[in-house]
């Protein structure tokens, strides 16, 4: 079956799909904390000790809503295929989306050992194992935001870990992206870069006597019933950016805003349009020490909306379009991911900017006195911009290995996976995680 044979309907559905995405397939970027509530699986219906009966109108709904539904996935099966494009060099089984305890967000690389210093990370090396991080759906699941080891060859899953702000409190964050320096694993979301110990997470993975539960949780997708523990942030960083997600290059850590301004919950912030680029995403460099961690010192207020934030100053700044999921410097290239709603994603290819003078860019966060600096550059169609390869939707964070870029997705999820294919049966999804060497997106 080819495009020139769908039917009129469906011609219109992909007429208005540019505003229905908008409308009913956002991705959750919530600066604060998800909730965790009890499933709704395990509990009854609030209020009420009998379920109520759907009326004839109700069950009229219900029964086109399931042939739509039924209809579309047909199509979209005849019309996509699951199968990677040309220039993905290898990749690897999303686990978890099974279920809709979980959306899967970061991807980055597992080093075999802590890596002193950070830098000897960036150098080109195979990863045998993989970093995916997922945030919780609280209506089916008690537990907080997870990182996963798989195999990087076939996505077969070995360890998870829940993690935790304190010994107290869970982190239930966006989990917006996942990066490995020096001596630790940073998690992205709300402002802030929460680090875990490399170390505790290579113990427990070569832990030979870890076993996995004998029954899955209700809360824990099958997929990801493998031995697990729990981790404590050792280090909780506030960054001047929304932390949605985050890369290493081996000098700094590279943290930025997802932004849409034409919607309020993505607007972005108001001294991060301060610059004279004309760009409303801001990705905040913090240079790090040997072992990882930022070295930054200044630190300000400013507000973010109606709330007041604190956050160290950025060392550096790359400014660029809108709708950014993911950045990585990748040696030579840069890389941004880019996804919103039921659409096909794209990975963009530039010149890496850092190899050019930098532009002072001053700025003043509303409520302060003083205007700070930085060392900024921009990735720009006009300016560096080299290829846009097209991928499947809910393309999320990137990471580069000094091979390879990474790219996860969300689009498989069952959260998004129907939802996006009702709205757009030529929506291509993907389970699996990507490595694409960059060259072979040039060739293309």
């Amino acid at each position: 079956m080819t495009a020139k044979k769908i039917c009129p309907w469906l011609c219109a559905v992909l007429i208005i799909l540019s505003f229905a995405s908008e409308a009913f397939a956002i991705s959750p970027f919530a600066d604060q904390p998800v909730t965790i509530s009890q499933s709704s699986a395990s509990s009854g219906s609030a209020g009420s000790t009998e379920a109520e009966k759907p009326g004839l109108w109700q069950r009229f709904v219900s029964k086109v809503k399931k042939g739509y539904q039924k209809l579309t996935g047909k199509l979209n099966q005849a019309l996509t295929d699951d199968k990677p494009p040309a220039f993905v060099s290898s990749s690897g089984k999303i686990p978890g989306h099974e279920g809709r305890q979980f959306v899967c967000q970061g991807i980055c690389y597992l080093p075999e050992q802590v890596i002193i210093p950070a830098s000897e990370q960036s150098k080109p090396r195979k990863y045998r194992y993989t970093l995916l991080s997922y945030y919780p759906e609280p209506d089916y699941t008690d537990e907080p935001s997870q990182l996963v080891v798989v195999e990087t060859a076939t996505g077969k899953p070995l360890r998870r870990f829940g993690l935790y702000q304190s010994s107290s409190k869970p982190y239930t964050g966006h989990a917006g992206g996942v990066t490995v320096a020096g001596k630790y694993v940073w998690v992205a979301s709300g402002f802030k870069i929460y680090g875990f110990r490399l170390e505790e997470i290579l113990d427990f993975l070569n832990d030979k006597s870890a076993k996995a539960p004998t029954s899955a949780s209700k809360g824990i997708p099958a997929s990801l019933n493998v031995p697990a523990i729990d981790l404590t942030a050792e280090r909780i960083f506030e960054v001047d950016s929304k932390a949605s997600f985050i890369s290493f290059d081996g000098t700094q850590i590279w943290v930025g805003d997802f932004v849409k301004a034409s919607s309020e919950s993505f607007a972005p912030v108001a001294h991060h349009t301060q610059n004279p680029f004309g760009r409303n995403t801001w990705i905040a460099g913090y240079k790090v020490n040997t072992d990882g961690l930022p070295t930054a010192s200044q630190k300000y207020t400013f507000k973010d909306g109606d709330t007041t934030r604190t956050a160290f100053k950025p060392d550096r700044l790359i400014f660029c379009r809108e709708s950014v999921q993911g950045m990585a410097i990748c040696g030579k290239y840069a890389a941004l991911s880019l996804s919103y709603g039921a659409l096909n994603a794209k990975l963009a290819l530039y010149k890496n900017p850092l190899n050019t003078p930098p532009t002072k860019v001053s700025f003043k966060p509303a409520g302060q006195s003083k205007t700070f600096s930085a060392e900024a550059w921009e990735l720009a169609d006009e300016k560096n911009w080299l290829k846009t390869a097209e991928i499947a939707a809910g393309s999320e964070d990137l990471e580069f290995d000094g091979t390879s870029i990474y790219v996860t997705f969300e689009g498989a999820s069952q959260n998004y996976r129907q939802k996006w294919i009702s709205i757009n049966p030529l929506v291509k999804i993907s389970d699996r995680f990507y490595l694409i060497k960059p060259a072979e997106i040039l060739k293309k």
